[in-house]
């Protein structure tokens, strides 16, 4: 087929705002000054008196701000394209004008919870590398006019190359109600559960004591009382779930990928050809018994801020397939970040053999800890005797686990991809397309120096990628081949 001349670029007139907008951006902006000032409020509503008067006087000043604020959100902000750019202008007092190269754009996505679908609008999120928030926020569009700006965009992007053939959708991957709940039960909550579990314990040993001893006299109700925190723990986890990932569907086309998800608040992420950054393969013991893995995509956008400020990467991603069967795995990875596959067929090249000591030391050093902290709060509820008993049990385990580790942990790197797995009991490997590295780190610990093994680091935008501990020789062929 022959190539199509790219598009002109476009400009349009300044635009608004819909005026549903003061209700819409009224709402959460009011929940986040409750949230943040509830003490406050509790005091008002506890205290009374000329005290709660005054107190009533500051935090009716709050609430306040924050009408007055989404007043002068919707009277100042201000967007067009001007010759393909997306600008935006807002403020009153203090001016900000934002051009963004739709060139630079990393993600869009559009988002549309209860209130704007009751009014039938969607915001509009535009990320780039430079900040790690949305650094265009339209927060109340008509869904024409959003879906007609973002599609301006997506042209803009690519007005300086010809588009070849047609933007036609692919849907390559959708997750039922059954995969949605089967990821919310595999990230569990059992940590936090455990945690909760504790705190309640000794609130209930410092206030209310002999309601506790009362409890805990029965014959199994520490053990019982543990099991409901736990089952507690994965309800909330798969519902949370539910609510984020209901519906999920992952779309392919020659412009790149969209995702669609969300039970309440539908969200619609585009990334544009070409700006995935790094791939994360997620998959916890749970998710392998149940035959499926997590893919997590990163894009310059959703990481910027964190890797600026030196954190090896965001907590969360940008998008994500919740639930990929584990023999559709290569095939949904090699559509998100083409040549994945060709490094398939390839084996794993394994960690160093003296980095079995430091890992067994590391696990037995982690689990002791884990475990001894846990039975402080726990063992006494459920009868499992001495801490040092369950210190000993932690030692063992977590050398084990490291040794597992150990021998989970590998590398292997074509022409176009470099793929690291790392972990036993939460396995996962990530890939870096290696034509986006943006620096190369060759690094040797104290630790490291003793075992004679190193390790490369590799930035992206998006994240950064670390080798097992491995020996000088392969270290410094991968230092070379991604530095040169």
């Amino acid at each position: 087929m022959a190539d199509v001349p790219a598009a002109a670029p476009v400009t349009t007139e300044w635009r608004g705002l819909e005026p549903a907008s003061l209700a819409i951006n009224l709402v959460p902006d009011l929940w986040r000054t409750v949230r943040t000032g509830w003490p406050l409020l509790l005091a008002i509503l506890v205290g009374g008196g000329v005290r709660g008067l005054v107190d009533l006087a500051f935090f009716a000043l709050f609430l306040g701000s924050s009408l007055t604020r989404t007043v002068l959100h919707f009277l100042t902000l201000r967007f067009r394209l001007n010759n393909g750019k997306l600008e935006i202008q807002s403020g009153l007092f203090g001016r900000r004008n934002r051009v963004i190269d739709p060139a630079h754009i990393q993600n869009t996505e559009l988002v549309q919870n209860l209130f704007h679908r009751a009014f039938g609008l969607v915001e509009l999120r535009v990320e780039t590398a430079g900040e790690g928030g949305a650094e265009g926020l339209l927060s109340a569009l008509s869904v024409a006019d959003a879906t007609a700006l973002q599609a301006q965009l997506k042209v803009a992007a690519t007005r300086d190359a010809p588009v070849v053939g047609d933007a036609a959708e692919e849907e390559i991957e959708q997750n039922g109600l059954v995969e949605v709940l089967g990821y919310g039960v595999s990230v569990g909550r059992a940590g936090a559960a455990l945690i909760v579990y504790g705190v309640a314990q000794e609130w209930a040993r410092e206030f209310q004591p002999a309601a506790l001893e009362s409890v805990l006299a029965r014959p199994g109700a520490g053990g019982v009382l543990l099991a409901v925190f736990l089952a507690l723990g994965y309800v909330y986890s798969a519902g949370v779930s539910v609510i984020r990932y209901h519906g999920f569907k992952l779309f392919r086309s020659a412009d790149g990928l969209r995702t669609e998800s969300g039970l309440f608040t539908r969200r619609r992420v585009q990334i544009p050809a070409g700006r995935v950054q790094l791939v994360t393969v997620d998959e916890t013991v749970l998710r392998r018994m149940m035959g499926y893995a997590t893919v997590q995509i990163e894009t310059a956008g959703s990481n910027a801020a964190a890797v600026q400020q030196g954190a090896p990467r965001a907590a969360a991603s940008e998008a994500m397939i919740p639930m990929v069967p584990q023999d559709l795995l290569a095939e949904a990875v090699e559509a998100v970040l083409p040549g994945y596959a060709g490094a398939e067929a390839l084996p794993w090249r394994p960690s160093a053999p003296l980095a079995l000591v430091s890992s067994v030391l590391r696990g037995g050093l982690r689990w002791t800890l884990l475990l001894g902290l846990l039975g402080h709060f726990i063992a006494p509820a459920v009868g499992l005797g001495r801490m040092d008993v369950l210190a000993g049990l932690g030692l063992l385990f977590g050398g084990w686990t490291g040794w597992r580790d150990w021998g989970t942990a590998g590398w292997k790197r074509t022409s176009e991809v470099l793929l690291v797995r790392r972990g036993f009991l939460s396995r996962k490997t990530t890939v870096i397309p290696c034509g986006k590295v943006q620096s190369v780190h060759l690094v040797q610990g104290p630790l490291q120096r003793l075992f004679g093994v190193w390790q490369v680091y590799a930035w992206v935008a998006g994240g950064v990628i670390a080798t097992p501990e491995i020996g000088e020789e392969d270290a410094r062929a991968i230092f070379g081949a991604l530095g040169g």
